[in-house]
């Protein structure tokens, strides 16, 4: 009996210790999709930005979802005022509305983000330049 009690233990410690050790979750955004958007991939990118360096003004045709993965980034999508988005953030950019700029905010350092473009079986043109607009 005294043996199964130190299995027991010796289990239970190991659990503990296997959980202390697990990684912490840190939740950044809760991001509702477009209503009734189908989703049968997800199509992923890494962009690098130089120091200083914008992504022109653009849409997309699905929900775009980027973290940002290094570096800190002045955006303004839609109708929204610039924000500062920081390492360890994300932004989202609905489908059909314009992304005016992103803009590595960083005049000496190279920026990076991760996005996912959440994508259905019709969707087939993500992206969509559009034309320039001054960046301030």
């Amino acid at each position: 009996m005294r043996r199964l009690l130190f299995v027991v233990l010796l289990a239970l410690a190991g659990a503990a210790q296997a959980q202390a050790q697990a990684p912490t979750r840190q939740p950044l955004a809760v991001i509702p999709v477009a209503p009734g958007k189908t989703v049968d991939r997800v199509e992923t990118n890494r962009v690098d930005f130089a120091p200083g360096q914008a992504m022109p003004t653009h849409k997309h045709n699905v929900p775009v979802v980027c973290f940002i993965a290094k570096g800190a980034f002045r955006t303004r999508i839609g109708d929204a005022p610039e924000r500062l988005a920081a390492t360890g953030t994300t932004t989202y950019e609905p489908p059909g509305v314009t992304v005016h700029y992103f803009k590595n905010a960083s005049a000496t350092e190279p920026a990076e983000l991760l996005c996912a473009a959440l994508a259905g079986a019709a969707d087939t043109e993500l992206n969509v330049m559009l034309a320039p607009e001054p960046i301030p």
